[in-house]
């Protein structure tokens, strides 16, 4: 493979990384066309039922596309859904060749769209060398078009003994505020924000994207070449921390698991209409005697509340992922406390760990899976693709619960 191809490819990825948390539940896609060495066009997924990336390039190029290549992060696709197949588009095009790293996990692609190129005459080239960049970036779609929920991130500061909060409840701040300003870059690329309800009755957050309410010297670093990844070399790690641009303005779906004792308009979380509580059936009864049960009814026939059936935590959290699953989001932080946490490690529904380690020691108080656990060691979750980066004085350690 040429220099010139894997550039071309990892402005393509760049791009994609660029579109994240404003395609769902399309993947976000990056395309570039070149013809002799100068690049015609660029092109990224536009909002779902819109045009993909492969027709923005074709649509955006200066001159004639005849005989050029295109560079996609993603397998061209080949099916009518809410827009025309790609392959389509890129036959009739008359381009030579398209470089693709990885194949479309959708099983009504899963290869097709290859197929349906080369039987036109185009030269599908399969670039290896970045598939492990690109599948990166289309985990959380992985999850969402193959096990049917969304990719979920368990997002965390901790203390170096594993603590989120001391025993009073004190959590402000463990980490950092490189720390703290790395995790608003990535809110603003997810589709929602997971707590429960006593983190709702406790601090009453915002759950927003607040990128501009940081600066300081400790920020100098980021959209820069210059960070160091140990182990796995995660690429959506690295154009988390190096892209210069993220959406301010970026407004994730904010998700309470749980209905809090106490329901007020005026809480932080009812700041705009991006809210979901999901509360259960056996709760319906007991909301009726509340004394803010016109507000609940209000919310449920909105559908800001939606109750769910489970005879436990994690079976809750299963039915309330299913529900997440069908409006769309591919990628959610869970940023709740222990006991959610624990609830969804319980549910086997944690898809990434990205666990901020502070250099600090509590000695006590809450723990960042605050639950039964396993009970040996062997039986314990055996985790995967691990990348450690160091974030100011805190540490990053990232890492998948498998494979996807």
């Amino acid at each position: 493979m040429e220099t010139a191809d894997l550039e071309y490819m990892e402005q393509a990825l760049k791009l994609a990384f660029a579109g994240m948390g404003t395609t769902s539940p399309n993947p976000s896609v990056g395309a570039i066309l070149v013809r002799d060495g100068e690049v015609l066009s660029t092109g990224s997924t536009c909002a779902c039922g819109d045009d993909h990336a492969e027709v923005c390039a074709l649509r955006n190029a200066v001159a004639p596309v005849a005989g050029g290549d295109l560079y996609v992060t993603l397998e061209p696709c080949c099916h009518h859904g809410k827009t025309p197949p790609c392959t389509d588009a890129l036959i009739a095009s008359g381009v030579r060749r398209v470089f693709i790293p990885i194949l479309d996990p959708n099983p009504r692609v899963a290869g097709r769209g290859v197929a349906c190129l080369r039987s036109a005459g185009i030269d599908v080239v399969m670039m290896d060398e970045m598939a492990s960049a690109a599948n990166d970036l289309i985990r959380p779609f992985k999850k969402y078009i193959v096990h049917g929920r969304p990719f979920i991130v368990h997002k965390a500061a901790m203390s170096l003994d594993g603590r989120i909060a001391t025993h009073s409840g004190d959590s402000r701040w463990i980490s950092g505020k490189a720390s703290r300003f790395l995790v608003h870059r990535l809110r603003s690329l997810a589709d929602a924000i997971i707590i429960g309800k006593g983190t709702v009755e406790k601090d009453d957050p915002e759950l927003s994207v607040r990128l501009g309410s940081f600066s300081g010297e400790e920020l100098k670093p980021f959209g820069r070449g210059t960070w160091r990844i140990d182990g796995y070399r995660n690429h959506f790690l690295r154009l988390l921390l190096e892209s210069a641009e993220f959406n301010a303005a970026a407004v994730p779906l904010r998700v309470v698991i749980g209905i809090p004792d106490v329901l007020r308009p005026d809480l932080k979380i009812f700041g705009d209409d991006r809210i979901l509580l999901i509360g259960t059936e056996k709760q319906r009864n007991s909301l009726e005697d509340r004394e803010d049960h016109r507000f609940l009814r209000e919310l449920e026939d909105s559908g800001r509340l939606v109750l769910v059936n489970g005879d436990s935590p994690a079976q809750v959290v299963d039915n309330a992922l299913r529900l997440l699953h069908g409006r769309g989001i591919l990628m959610a932080l869970l940023e709740g406390g222990g006991r959610l946490a624990a609830s969804f490690f319980d549910a086997n529904a944690i898809d990434q760990y990205l666990y901020f380690l502070a250099p600090r020691v509590i000695g006590g108080g809450v723990p960042v899976l605050n639950g039964r656990g396993r009970d040996t060691i062997a039986g314990s979750l055996r985790l995967c693709d691990v990348s450690t980066i160091a974030i100011g004085d805190d540490i990053l350690y990232s890492a998948y619960s498998g494979i996807l």
